[in-house]
């Protein structure tokens, strides 16, 4: 692999929606970990680099499903 297919995939897949579903991800989970989790008895919860790690996947998966399901709705609408 090159540089070009890193290139091809990062353009592919890390657009500006994934972005902002990642950023606010992160900040809604660090939100909850301030009032739930800081003093949990969870790993999940207590650890910040989880909750962030799990929100960044979250927000990522969430805004990817919006708007590949807005585009698809679109296109069909487009086609009758």
């Amino acid at each position: 692999m090159d540089k070009n297919d890193f290139r091809d995939f990062f353009a592919k897949n890390f657009r500006v929606h994934h972005i902002l579903g990642i950023i606010l991800g992160c900040v809604f989970s660090f939100i909850y970990w301030l009032k739930s989790g800081r003093f949990s008895d969870y790993v999940l919860k207590n650890n910040i680099y989880l909750i962030l790690f799990w929100g960044a996947i979250i927000g990522y998966i969430s805004f990817d499903l919006i708007f590949s399901s807005s585009k698809k709705l679109k296109n069909d609408d487009d086609k009758n």
